[in-house]
């Protein structure tokens, strides 16, 4: 089975779109997929300007908990994924529905509790889990330096089986197969193509 790599950020409603496009997209073509966490926090921070994305002086992984917005959520779903790929995929989604569809605030203690009731986890784990706040700090910053290394700037990015990579934003929710499928393909076959488009990006009116 290949592996699609998707690189997130609870924050970003388009990091959202894009985890529902290939959780739907999957099962239908044979493929894996991998978390991983990318900060637009650290990514756009004022002491990162001008630097490379595998250069950051301000790390997310070293701040105070009360300080970034992502901080809580990106532990929490480290916390998630020591329950396994497929208990962390659940967990993320319902994070991201929480956030988003419900407006649920994505650093509250009781989000987390409700995104791992609705994704059916073990609660007392993932407590003790999200407690050992060392080990999924070291995590996370295992994450965000691999994606500084690759050149993540946005979420979501997905990483290919190929190896080839790309920000893509979907502006609308798209969850049928019918639809979502067709849209994958045409996204990879963007990227797969020789003439090596880089960008394509929309006039804003």
């Amino acid at each position: 089975m290949q592996t699609v790599t998707l690189y997130l950020d609870y924050l970003c409603p388009f990091a959202w779109r894009g985890l529902e496009l290939i959780h739907v997209v999957a099962p239908q073509l044979g493929l894996e997929l991998e978390l991983r966490h990318y900060s637009l926090e650290q990514g756009n921070h004022p002491e990162n300007q001008g630097l490379l994305q595998s250069a950051p002086v301000w790390k997310l992984a070293e701040q105070p908990l009360e300080g970034p917005k992502s901080l809580r959520a990106f532990l929490a779903s480290h916390a998630a994924r020591q329950q396994g790929k497929a208990a962390h995929l659940r967990f993320a989604l319902e994070l991201f529905r929480l956030r988003h569809q419900d407006r649920r605030p994505l650093g509250d203690d009781q989000t987390f509790v409700e995104a791992v009731a609705r994704a059916g986890l073990d609660l007392e784990r993932f407590m003790a889990d999200l407690e050992d706040e060392e080990n999924r700090r070291l995590e996370l910053a295992r994450d965000l330096e691999q994606a500084g290394e690759l050149g993540v700037f946005g979420t979501p990015t997905f990483v290919l089986p190929s190896g080839d990579a790309a920000y893509f934003r979907f502006s609308e929710l798209t969850t049928e197969p019918e639809l979502a499928v067709p849209l994958w393909e045409l996204f990879t076959a963007v990227l797969h193509n020789g003439a090596h488009i880089e960008t394509i990006k929309r006039p804003r009116k």
